[in-house]
Formats: C-alpha cells, structure tokens, sequence
C-alpha cells in the first residue's frame, strides 16, 4: 500500500458505517509506550531516535494490523503528505512539524495508526 491509495478513498471514520454510526462519529484510544532500554524521547540523541524508529519500522510492518500495513517515514514525507495525514486523523500535527527520525504505521483500513517518536517511543 502506498500514501497515494489513501487519497482515492474516505477514511474509515468518515464513511460512518460502523455500529452506532448514527451517534458516535469517530472514537479513540491512545496508549503510549516507550522501548526498554532507550531514554525518553526528551533525553534520546539523533542516532538513538533513529535506532528506535528503524527498529519500530520492522515490527510493525510485521504486525497484523488489518489489511496492508503502511509505513510512512515521516522525516522524509513532503509537506502535502504530512498534512494529509494529520487531516485523516492518521497522525498528530506535533508528529507532523517535529524534527528527527519518526513515522507513522496505518492498517488498510486506516481504523489503526500507530505513530513512532511523537511524544512517545509508540
């Protein structure tokens, strides 16, 4: 899957076909994480943020989300794609605008982002 097949479609949460889609538009759950054995985000260096994000890039890819896994590097992504993401509720605008190695894992179905390095390690 690529971050241009998600342009051709509406995102999951705004087509509204979900159980009680009369009254619950979209939900959330967030549950932040850090990785053993590397500092928090605040006190990592460059290459360490790199390390955590190259390695949470591969579990992830492995991961069973549902349908396609996408991964979107982030560092490299261009403006417009960032703020795609962030208008699909796919990533936060912090993640968007921050610097260093972070990115962006999302089920084909885009009812799962997982984002690497915003506040958290995941």
């Amino acid at each position: 899957m690529k971050l241009a097949d998600l342009t051709g479609r509406p995102t999951e949460w705004l087509r509204g076909a979900g159980p009680m889609n009369e009254i619950v538009i979209s939900s959330r759950v967030r549950l932040a994480r850090n990785v053993a054995g590397y500092p928090f985000l605040s006190r990592c260096s460059p290459e360490q943020r790199g390390e955590i994000a190259a390695m949470l890039q591969e579990v992830l890819l492995a991961a069973p989300l549902a349908g396609e896994t996408l991964y979107v590097n982030v560092l490299t992504a261009g403006e417009s794609d960032r703020q795609l993401l962030v208008e699909r509720q796919l990533i936060s605008r912090q993640l968007a605008e921050g610097s260093g190695a972070r990115g962006v894992a999302v089920s084909g179905d885009e009812t799962v982002a997982v984002m690497v390095n915003e506040e958290d390690h995941l």
